[in-house]
């Protein structure tokens, strides 16, 4: 033995429990929900780096990427619509929140009337997004935002969000502000179907 003068020689067995028993019974195990293990249950990979302009200027890039696709804006809020039960891509719109003043109306517009029920709804901002955004930081607050929404000038912001009657564990989301990003998310999301 490697440590001789430690060593001792076992007085008696003691039997682990079963794995299976606690699998059944996972109250006080410290879980938010129940763990489940379906084979069946088919997952949407996502990633979202949202970069204001300072990281912009650093060499980071601001994007949304489903399942491996990746989908790219102009200045303002991108979002991404996603439908929850098969993982088709439904809707992509980007909203320049810093240069058009409609673009704030027509953003919530779209969150509320677009979007159809049981859409995860995926955003992020690209350069400066925070200008002339009111209405539409609102109807992030409606699918699941928290403040503080706006990421303030030339910030960075991402989230995951649903369009529903519930509101899904997995909604998320990251508000920096200028310099301290990029906001970034990587998660699945379990499909519904």
């Amino acid at each position: 033995a490697a440590y001789p003068k430690y060593s001792l020689t076992p007085t008696e067995t003691v039997p682990m429990p079963s794995f299976l028993g606690m699998a059944s019974d996972c109250s006080g195990c410290g879980a938010p929900e129940p763990i489940v293990n379906d084979d069946s249950l088919q997952f949407l990979e996502v990633t979202i780096q949202g970069a204001g302009w300072q990281e912009l200027q650093q060499g980071h890039a601001a994007y949304i990427e489903v399942d491996g696709v990746r989908y790219t804006g102009a200045r303002g809020f991108s979002v991404v619509a996603v439908n929850a039960v098969t993982g088709a891509v439904t809707h992509h719109e980007t909203f320049d929140t810093h240069g058009q003043t409609s673009a704030d109306g027509a953003m919530a517009n779209f969150i509320r009337n677009d979007i159809p029920q049981n859409s995860i709804v995926l955003v992020g901002a690209r350069d400066e997004p925070s200008r002339y955004a009111d209405e539409c930081l609102i109807a992030l607050k409606e699918i699941g935002a928290q403040d503080p929404v706006s990421p303030g000038n030339r910030g960075n912001f991402a989230m995951v969000a649903f369009k529903g009657t519930v509101w899904p564990s997995w909604i998320q989301q990251v508000t920096l502000p200028s310099a301290q990003g990029p906001a970034q998310i990587y998660t699945k999301i379990p499909l519904m179907g």
